[in-house]
C-alpha cells in the first residue's frame, strides 16, 4: 500500500446521524473520533478510529464490564451502507471486513479472509 494511502471516512455529520449521538471524544487535528452508544439490552459499544493511523477500534461492554475489544490497522474505507457502518481493511495477504449495526440492537461482526 502506498505511504500516501488515505483512509476514506464519512464526514462527522453522517457518523452522528448513524450513531444518533455526538462523538464522546474528538481530536480532528490528530485524526481521532470516538462514539459511544448503548442499546436496550444494556450493551455498550465504544467505536473509535484514527484516520492518520488508519485504525479502527471496537469495544463491547455489558454493565461496565468489557467483554470484547478489537483493534485493527490498515483501514481503507469506512462507510455507511443502509443500517450498517462498514469498514474494510487490506493487507498483503488478507482482507478484513467490519460491520456495525446500532439499531434496533448493537451488533459488531469482524471477519478476515486470507487472499493468498
Amino acid at each position: 500500500m502506498p505511504a500516501d494511502h488515505i483512509f476514506d471516512v464519512p464526514d462527522e455529520l453522517d457518523l452522528i446521524e448513524f450513531f444518533g449521538v455526538d462523538p464522546v471524544e474528538r481530536a480532528p487535528e490528530d485524526g481521532y473520533w470516538c462514539f459511544e452508544v448503548s442499546d436496550e439490552r444494556g450493551i455498550k459499544l465504544r467505536f473509535s478510529f484514527n484516520i492518520f493511523e488508519r485504525s479502527v477500534q471496537t469495544e463491547l461492554s455489558v454493565m461496565d464490564a468489557v467483554i470484547n475489544t478489537v483493534s485493527h490497522e490498515l483501514a481503507d474505507r469506512l462507510h455507511v451502507n443502509g443500517a450498517e457502518l462498514r469498514a474494510t481493511f487490506t493487507s498483503a495477504d488478507s482482507r478484513t471486513l467490519l460491520a456495525v449495526t446500532v439499531t434496533p440492537a448493537i451488533q459488531v461482526r469482524w471477519s478476515t479472509l486470507r487472499s493468498r
